[in-house]
C-alpha cells in the first residue's frame, strides 16, 4: 500500500512538472515566433530590436557614425536576430519561469522558509537587472569604445560583421550582468553556515587571484581593458558580498545577545 502510494505521489509530481514546463516551453515559443514574424518577416520586432541595440551601442562610441555593420552571409541577418530574440525572450519571460519554479516547490517549503526563497530571488532578480542596466549604459560602450578606439589608431577603418557584433554583445552582456549576482550567492552561502566574513577574509587573497585568471580566461579580446573592466567589478561586488555577510553575523550576534 506504502509503495501504491508514493509511487501515486511521484507521478503527481511529474505531472506537475510537466505541466509547468510545459507552460514556459509554450510561452517561450509564442513570443519567439512573435518577435521573429510581426508585424511581418522582412520588418519583425526582432529587426527592429538590432536597430535600436546597434543605434544605442554606435552612438556611444567615439567616432561610431562611421561604422559599418554588415553581413557577410545571407543567412547571418536571420540566425542574428534569433539569438537576439531569444535572448528577449528569456528576460521578458523570466518572471514566468521563476514564478512557474517557485509554485512547483512551494510544498516543499515552510510558509516561512518559502517567504525567504520569494525574497532571495527578488534580490537576485533585482542583482541581475541592475547588471543588465550598468552593463548597457556603462560597460558595454566603454568596452566597444577602448576597442574601436584602438583599432582606429591603426589608421583602419572599421566594418563590423553584425553577426559578429551581437556575438560580442551578448558575450560580454553575460560576463558583466552575470557577475552581479555574487553578492547574493555569498550572501546565500552565509545563511546556509558555509562561509563566514572570516573565511572571506583569509581567502580575499585568493579570489582576488582567481577573478584576475577568470577576468584574462573569459573577456574576448586580446587587450588588457576588457580584463581590468570585469575584474575591478568582481572585486567591487565580492567586496559587496562580504559586507552583506557582515550585516547578517552582525544581526544574529544582536539576537544571540539578547
Amino acid at each position: 500500500m506504502k509503495k501504491i502510494l508514493r509511487s501515486q505521489s511521484i507521478v503527481g509530481h511529474l505531472d506537475e512538472m510537466r505541466k509547468r514546463l510545459l507552460i514556459c516551453v509554450v510561452s517561450f515559443l509564442g513570443l519567439l515566433t512573435m518577435l521573429m514574424s510581426l508585424p511581418s518577416f522582412t520588418d519583425s520586432f526582432g529587426a527592429r530590436i538590432m536597430r535600436i541595440l546597434q543605434k544605442f551601442i554606435l552612438d556611444k562610441i567615439k567616432g561610431g557614425a562611421s561604422i559599418s555593420l554588415v553581413f557577410l552571409d545571407p543567412l547571418e541577418p536571420i540566425f542574428t536576430i534569433l539569438k537576439l530574440t531569444v535572448l528577449v525572450s528569456l528576460i521578458c519571460l523570466a518572471p514566468l519561469f521563476l514564478y512557474q519554479a517557485y509554485a512547483y516547490l512551494r510544498p516543499a517549503f515552510t510558509k516561512k522558509s518559502g517567504k525567504y526563497l520569494v525574497l532571495w530571488v527578488l534580490g537576485a532578480a533585482a542583482f541581475f537587472l541592475l547588471g543588465a542596466v550598468f552593463s548597457l549604459y556603462f560597460l558595454i560602450p566603454s568596452s566597444f569604445n577602448i576597442l574601436i578606439s584602438y583599432g582606429l589608431s591603426t589608421g583602419a577603418s572599421p566594418v563590423l560583421s553584425m553577426g559578429k557584433f551581437f556575438d560580442m554583445f551578448l558575450w560580454m552582456f553575460l560576463l558583466f550582468a552575470l557577475p552581479f549576482e555574487l553578492p547574493i550567492l555569498i550572501g546565500a552561502l552565509s545563511k546556509a553556515g558555509v562561509i563566514t566574513t572570516e573565511s572571506l577574509s583569509k581567502s580575499r587573497k585568493t579570489f582576488y587571484l582567481g577573478f584576475a585568471v577568470f577576468a584574462a580566461v573569459v573577456t574576448p579580446d586580446p587587450t588588457p581593458f576588457s580584463m581590468l573592466i570585469l575584474w575591478t567589478l568582481l572585486l567591487l561586488l565580492f567586496e559587496a558580498g562580504y559586507f552583506l555577510v557582515y550585516i547578517f553575523e552582525s544581526r544574529k550576534n544582536r539576537i544571540c545577545g539578547r
